[in-house]
């Protein structure tokens, strides 16, 4: 193996193994002989079969492939089911909404929701320039993309087929922690 085995290939493989000694050396063994690395080895079941769930890396989707073959190739070893560590972690999205304050009497529901947000949005419809000190605004970036550039280097700025295009406002922003209109952006495909 030309690259070492790494936790974004890693593989967690669960095995019925025949309850006799020396099969888990046999299973660790091959493991090792594809050039894989072992993080954990978990029981989750046993009986007349062990059944274990069996963590490792491997370098690439193919190594972690032939090494799943492997298992499969053991007298008295069932390969139950093979899970990607990393589309585990995946699953459902990585990023979760919280709210910000504890919503826990019926005046702090009043306050936050209906009707108190009226009130706030009613403020907002009569003075724009308060979305940024009462919402999540400020705190908020928009990524548009029409994903033709996602494997590229990280660029500090978007490329040259984007233009950057200020905001402009009328109303004064001096009273509000966000950006002034002058520095504010908007970034539109040219």
């Amino acid at each position: 193996m030309s690259n070492a085995p790494v936790a974004s290939y890693s593989l967690t493989v669960r095995l019925k193994i025949v309850n006799s000694p020396g099969m888990l050396g046999k299973v660790t063994s091959a493991i090792g002989a594809e050039g894989g690395d072992i993080g954990g080895i978990d029981i989750v079941d046993a009986g007349r079969e062990m059944t274990r769930d069996i963590s490792f890396k491997a370098s690439d989707e193919a190594h972690g492939q032939r090494i799943t073959e492997r298992l499969r190739g053991i007298e008295g070893v069932t390969v139950v089911h093979v899970s990607d560590r990393t589309f585990l972690m995946h699953l459902g999205g990585k990023i979760e909404v919280n709210g910000r304050i504890a919503v826990k009497t019926r005046d702090d529901l009043s306050m936050a929701y209906t009707p108190g947000v009226a009130r706030v949005c009613m403020a907002i419809h009569d003075d724009p320039e308060k979305a940024y000190t009462l919402t999540i605004k400020q705190n908020t970036v928009a990524v548009v993309s029409d994903g033709s550039a996602w494997a590229t280097s990280a660029p500090t700025a978007p490329s040259p087929s984007w233009r950057a295009r200020r905001s402009s406002s009328s109303r004064s922003r001096a009273s509000t922690p966000s950006p002034s209109a002058s520095t504010r952006r908007t970034w539109t495909r040219s």
